[in-house]
């Protein structure tokens, strides 16, 4: 029986957080969405990934506040979350999901 590119890429996915383990893996300095979509230089995303589950941590650095949604791989999106000056929101990914960008909303 032949794997399909889902499944393959599915395997793909659960081997790299298999190697990968606990702890901070990989952080965003500017998250990349479609044109004109894209959040500002100053919005921080970083992905702590655990064996189970991903908390993704979207702090604002800019001059005021901003609307930005955490948009996941095989896993929900955030909604759209107002983030004030120098706060820092949260969104939890359950199972399989990955980080994958943060956009404007």
């Amino acid at each position: 029986m032949k794997a399909s590119p889902k499944t393959k890429s599915l395997i793909s996915s659960l081997a790299a957080v298999a190697v990968l383990g606990t702890g901070v893996v990989g952080a965003s300095g500017q998250a990349y969405a479609a044109p004109g979509k894209a959040v500002g230089r100053c919005v921080k995303t970083t992905a702590y990934y655990q064996p189970s589950f991903v908390d993704v941590a979207v702090k604002n650095n800019c001059k005021s506040t901003v609307k930005a949604k955490v948009i996941m791989k095989y896993g929900k999106d955030s909604g759209c979350m107002t983030i004030k000056k120098g706060k820092t929101r949260w969104h939890h990914g359950k199972n399989l999901a990955t980080y994958s960008k943060t956009v404007k909303c």
